[in-house]
């Protein structure tokens, strides 16, 4: 059933590549967190720990795709290896102006350089996997084998990170941030045999990944598939703590994170013949019902059974939108693409936390469950009726560019 991931693990380097990518990217699971754990637990300010975690989070969205632009041009280790140094120095000004009673100012800096310079390590990988496999089925062998290793990541980084900074030190957190990122950095950055090269500029690259009217449409929807999964990850906890079982949200979010990594193993294991498009508009119409289901929860149980099917939807949606934009995007400038996948994620799982938190403030996480239901439904709908766009037959970047040299051609 797994020999799919057995053959591309195979490969040269791809299991090296892939093992210090995940660690590499560890602070998309822990930082923000660790960054709230240890500003609150010195100042005791959740404000201040929230608005900093905020700047943090901004920063790095905005970065992200302008930093993966650069390693499309000049490459992964020549790029990456001195914004990682510098990564690592910011959080360590950030910790000692927090305990140094420094201008508040200075904790913004060092927070949004940090947040600046932690790149899209997810898409650098995937970047490597796009490199070295030679058909479209093991690509998309690959990108689930990533997608249920986030989801390992998820389930067990945020655990460790809430341990170390209560129980041990503040700022542990963001100390297992920068020594999994810097171990990770080193690990990755060294393998040259996967190393996508460095492609330089011509006129077929220039524009900007937008500029194909798929991939734009791609980045929409994720916004709203970012707005349900930060949603739900606040309306989670409200839940619980509502029916008087706070401590138990924990295992909400688990069965959440079990349904995705259950549905993502499986998921590349199969070997599909529908198109990557039309699967990716069935798993995202799969998560819109699923969050429409999450009305109909009563108690912790049955909440936890509907998560488990909202999280099947997860894993499936996020491949896809990895796979199509795969196919949709120019060569040159590819990791640009996949990072502002994880841009929109982002983005949205901001504004989904904050909009889910004060409609429970105003009302609560019943009526709040309202949110991700409506953008589950509005990204699917987005995806099915755009679906000819997200076809690498019609809107991929050699079609767009033969379609373009035969309107020259006709014009001459």
């Amino acid at each position: 059933m797994f020999n799919n991931y057995r053959e591309i693990l195979s490969l040269p380097g791809a299991l090296k590549f892939s093992l210090a990518g995940l660690v590499a990217r560890m602070p998309v699971a822990v930082l923000g967190l660790g960054i709230v754990l240890f500003i609150q637990g010195v100042s005791g300010s959740y404000g201040l720990a929230g608005i900093v975690t905020a700047v943090y989070m901004i920063v790095q969205a905005l970065a992200g795709p302008g930093i993966a632009r650069f390693v499309d041009r000049y490459g992964q280790a020549r790029v990456m290896t001195p914004i990682v140094i510098i990564h690592l120095v910011s959080l360590t000004l950030l910790i000692f102006a927090v305990y140094g009673g420094w201008w508040t100012g200075f904790i913004y800096l060092f927070a949004g350089l940090g947040g600046a310079t932690v790149g899209s390590v997810g898409s650098l990988v995937r970047s490597r996997w796009s490199h070295i496999v030679d058909s479209p089925k093991k690509l998309q062998t690959a990108f689930s084998w990533e997608s249920v290793a986030d989801e390992l990541m998820f389930v067990s980084g945020p655990v460790i990170a809430t341990v170390l900074a209560t129980a041990v030190w503040p700022p542990a957190g963001i100390i297992l941030s920068m020594v999994t990122v810097g171990a990770g950095s080193l690990l990755l950055y060294i393998q040259k045999s996967t190393e996508p090269p460095p492609v330089e500029r011509t006129t077929e690259a220039k524009g900007h990944v937008f500029s194909n009217p798929g991939i734009f449409a791609i980045i929409i929807v994720n916004i709203f598939l970012g707005v349900n999964f930060g949603a739900i990850d606040v309306i989670a906890v409200a839940f619980a703590d509502e029916l008087g079982v706070k401590s138990a949200d924990g295992v909400l979010l688990s069965c959440l994170a079990l349904g995705s990594l259950v549905s993502g193993a499986l998921y590349g294991a199969r070997n599909w013949t529908a198109a990557v498009h039309h699967r990716f508009g069935v798993a995202v119409s799969c998560l819109a019902v699923g969050a429409c289901m999450m009305l109909l929860a009563q108690n912790m149980v049955s909440y936890g059974i509907i998560l488990v099917f909202v999280g099947s939807a997860i894993a499936p949606s996020l491949i896809g939108a990895n796979s199509v934009i795969e196919q949709l995007a120019p060569p040159r400038r590819l990791t640009e693409a996949f990072a502002w996948l994880g841009t929109s994620l982002g983005f949205g799982v901001a504004f989904g936390s904050a909009i889910a938190g004060n409609i429970i403030d105003a009302a609560n996480a019943k009526t709040a469950m309202l949110l991700p239901a409506g953008c589950a439904i509005l990204g699917a709908v987005i995806a099915l009726s755009l679906l000819k766009l997200l076809n690498p037959k019609r809107s991929s970047h050699e079609v767009r560019l033969a379609k373009d040299r035969r309107r020259v051609r006709m014009a001459e």
